[in-house]
């Protein structure tokens, strides 16, 4: 994704940009919308808090119905199963083959060849109410992540 406005973080030393134009949810999926299409994938925090584990990434199949907070698949870690929350309610329409048989997508683009599915938005005005422009997940970040990590030093 070609973005020229980011919001940026630095946490413990690492700097994470936010596209602008993109939605968050608190668990660090972003969601792109045009129109009733939805695309959502795993932002660039996200995939570096998991990345030392992941082995795998697996999503239900075009046609499966999910709602906001459900599954929408999950991340095999090494030694754990850990579902992917859908970010929006609506319809897995495609699953992106590539991120799946390629990891390093997340790493490499994780805002654009990254990205985990595309869906038919069934409510994304409601939706929407649960989800964080950039400048909020920034500051969501800062608020959790920092004093946690202070902690542990």
């Amino acid at each position: 994704m070609e973005s020229e406005r980011y919001i940026e973080a630095t946490i413990d030393g690492v700097t994470y940009k936010f596209p602008e134009e993109l939605h968050y949810s608190k668990d660090g999926l972003w969601v792109s919308v045009n129109g009733q299409i939805g695309r959502v994938g795993v932002g660039d925090y996200l995939y570096r808090c998991i990345s030392p584990g992941l082995s795998f990434i697996e999503a239900h199949p075009p046609g499966t119905e999910v709602r906001q907070g459900e599954a929408m698949g999950s991340f095999e870690l090494v030694k754990a199963e850990v579902p992917i929350p859908s970010p929006v309610t609506g319809i897995i329409e495609e699953i992106n083959d590539d991120l799946m048989s390629n990891l390093w997508l997340l790493d490499s683009d994780p805002y654009g060849e990254g990205w985990l599915a595309f869906f038919r938005l069934s409510d994304f005005a409601s939706d929407r109410r649960d989800l964080m422009d950039a400048d909020a997940y920034r500051a969501m970040l800062e608020m959790t992540v920092k004093p946690s990590l202070a902690d542990e030093r």
